[in-house]
């Protein structure tokens, strides 16, 4: 989660860059440029990605595509990279990888800096084999699929050819910088119109920062506006409304999670250890701004609705000097609360309605799973093993730090503990619910595909 995270969007180009370990010869012949094209050619009859432009050097693989899903990228590259890395490793009589870390990538604004990105990757001078005779010459070439705004050139082949050369000429040398200072630091290719409008429908920030220590993490957003201690006299003549919509959790970033509902959030969030004196377990619901489980009917987006959720407008509190001392309480400004419509809370003669006497009881029953769970988060945080962990874009100063305030288990102080606490937690369940936890963290990316999803 330190690395920069990935954000790709359907059906808007990206600059992908590949380099090779430290700079070594890939393709070494024109054997080995072929057989790479033609393990590109096979990846994608199988793959919904389009590739417009493209060049291979003797360390490296450039190419800007259109991704038709959001997850094709990373199953192309992945694929292309560990096959190629087979064949070369076979030949060469070799072994490990051939790859310089993580492929490089950057979202390229269509309408404005396409061709600009085209221009760039199919003027390289260090160019073994690349795209710019298909382009620029209309030669044969079945990698390329061309991009709507290259055959919006012209009615014909040979004007589309023409007019992309006569766009050639303006391509200029700050042009080529900016494109190539993009790629390298991994920042979106496009106006800061286009960057602000992407930000605004994905809910994440996506632009560099400027020079100096990262802006602090605004506080998580509270569901629950104005908490009264509940009283039959004052609140006499309230009622409660049935729960038609989630739009009082919109603005939530994460929420609490009990031990007993774990399994269910973390099939489709991430279930991390919140910091703070209030030790327990949250879920991770957004990378930004807007809560990515509450849909814009205002419906949760899994079938299990967190137990957060359903004690709302009803909260449990404590008495400060006393804390085993319960208080229930109710959120007076919740849309769900009203004296004009719904079901009463007390009765006539004061007494608690059946409605208040059910929540009162489910409230209860979840303080005991609140307590429960913070007993065991408490013993899991003392044996050392948790770390500090945040949801970033880019490195060093510009570093964009999206989600933090979280915890995780560092698996190697894990494997370290005592065989006796290991096989104590064994017992008691609380290694299922590590391994559950830890494998939640791979919904992270899914957090980053709903927001792509939202946009769309």
């Amino acid at each position: 989660m330190a690395r920069k995270t990935r954000v790709f969007i359907e059906n808007i180009p990206v600059h992908i860059l590949l380099k090779s370990l430290n700079s070594m010869d890939i393709f070494l012949d024109l054997e080995d440029q072929n057989y790479f094209k033609k393990l590109i050619k096979k990846i994608l009859a199988q793959a919904s990605l389009e590739i417009h432009s493209y060049f291979l050097s003797k360390n490296s693989f450039e190419f800007l595509a259109t991704p038709k899903d959001i997850d094709v990228i990373p199953k192309f590259m992945q694929s292309l990279g560990r096959q190629y890395v087979v064949y070369y490793n076979k030949k060469y009589d070799r072994t490990g990888t051939l790859w310089d870390g993580r492929y490089k990538s950057s979202i390229v604004e269509p309408d404005n800096l396409l061709f600009d990105v085209m221009f760039y990757i199919e003027t390289n001078n260090d160019s073994l084999t690349s795209s710019y005779n298909k382009n620029f010459e209309d030669k044969e070439d079945n990698l390329i699929t061309y991009h709507e705004l290259y055959k919006d050139l012209g009615f014909t082949q040979e004007s589309r050819t023409k007019n992309y050369k006569e766009l050639f000429n303006d391509f200029t040398e700050e042009k080529s910088k900016f494109v190539e200072t993009c790629i390298d630091k991994q920042n979106i290719t496009a106006s800061k119109n286009f960057i602000n409008d992407l930000e605004n429908k994905l809910g994440i920030l996506l632009q560099t920062k400027k020079r100096g220590r990262p802006k602090k993490i605004k506080k998580d957003k509270k569901m629950y506006k104005n908490l009264q201690i509940l009283d039959k006299e004052k609140h006499k003549d309230l009622k409660i409304s049935p729960m038609s919509d989630l739009f009082f959790a919109k603005e939530l970033n994460s929420i609490p999670v009990m031990l007993t509902e774990a399994s269910q959030i973390a099939l489709t969030f991430p279930v991390v250890f919140s910091k703070g004196e209030n030790k327990g377990l949250i879920s991770l619901l957004s990378i930004g701004d807007v809560n990515l489980a509450v849909t814009n009917e205002g419906k949760w987006i899994t079938k299990y609705l967190p137990i957060a959720l359903r004690k709302y407008p009803f909260a449990i509190g404590s008495v400060k000097d006393k804390p085993e001392q319960k208080l229930i309480m109710i959120d007076e400004d919740s849309p769900l609360v009203s004296k004009s419509k719904g079901k009463q809370l007390f009765k006539k003669d004061g007494e608690q309605s059946e409605l208040l006497e059910n929540a009162i009881k489910f409230l209860t029953q979840s303080e005991q799973q609140v307590q429960i769970t913070k007993k065991i988060v408490e013993e899991i945080e003392k044996s050392g093993i948790l770390e500090d962990r945040e949801i970033s874009l880019g490195e060093g100063e510009e570093k964009k730090v999206l989600v933090s305030g979280f915890m995780v288990v560092d698996k190697d102080k894990l494997n370290k503990l005592s065989d006796d606490i290991l096989a104590s937690w064994v017992r008691r369940g609380i290694i299922t619910f590590i391994d559950l936890h830890l494998k939640s963290l791979d919904n992270i990316n899914l957090l980053f595909n709903l927001a792509n999803q939202r946009q769309n």
